[in-house]
């Protein structure tokens, strides 16, 4: 029998693997935007 069909819930390991994806994209993303954030203040200084 296949996987298709089974919800998140019958796979576990499932979320743990959103919940890192959602970090490695997450991380740099938040980094990028303080940053651009920060230097664009520095313009109207």
């Amino acid at each position: 029998m296949t996987n298709v069909g089974q919800s998140a819930d019958e796979q576990p390991g499932q979320w743990g693997l959103v919940a890192l994806a959602w970090v490695l994209v997450g991380v740099p993303l938040v980094w990028g935007v303080w940053n651009t954030l920060l230097k664009s203040a520095a313009l109207f200084r």
